[in-house]
């Protein structure tokens, strides 16, 4: 799930005279939170904007010639959701299952959680191959898979989310579409 979240924090900024320090905020609050994950907000994906709500004040510490403001600023945030149904792009196939890219993240499929049927691991095809069904995901295939594990990092990390692919109107599309088609 994604989501704006509305943040307000001291910041701390190099003094310079002739540039806005609403722009200067919004450069150092990219730079340093986009692309990291915060247990209370989630993934950053952008800061969105920057606004300066106090004046700036130097604090008595040596060596540091920063200025700090009090900045409000809005973050697009993704969340995963335990139980939630995705929609991926099959990145890459290796022994142990399938990595999909999630857009600002990648979910793994381990092998046994594919298919409701044994599978093989195809290396020459990057992908796997249905050993009853003869069905095939592979590389760039898109999917939609159900998040059945999110693992936080509890220092700077990644964040991993487990998939699986073992429930009804799940899987490649192609398959979603024709277990519609029998439904009917």
């Amino acid at each position: 799930m994604y989501r704006v979240v509305e943040i307000t924090e001291w910041v701390g900024l190099p003094p310079h005279p002739e540039e806005d320090i609403n722009e200067a905020a919004l450069r150092e609050l990219r730079y340093r939170l986009e692309g990291l994950y915060d247990p209370d907000v989630g993934l950053i994906i952008a800061v969105l904007d920057a606004e300066t709500i106090s004046d700036g004040f130097i604090p008595p510490l040596p060596g540091d010639p920063r200025v700090y403001y009090q900045i409000r600023y809005k973050v697009l945030a993704f969340v995963p959701i335990m139980f939630e149904v995705v929609k991926g792009i099959v990145r890459d196939a290796r022994q142990p299952g399938l990595f999909v890219s999630l857009g600002i993240t990648d979910g793994f499929i381990h092998k046994s959680q594919i298919m409701d049927e044994p599978v093989e691991y195809l290396p020459d095809r990057r992908g796997f191959r249905g050993k009853e069904t003869g069905r095939i995901v592979e590389v760039n295939d898109i999917v939609r898979a159900r998040i059945v594990q999110i693992s936080k990092p509890r220092r700077a990390g990644m964040l991993r989310i487990g998939l699986t692919m073992r429930q009804p109107y799940l899987g490649k599309e192609e398959w979603i579409a024709k277990e519609r088609a029998k439904a009917r």
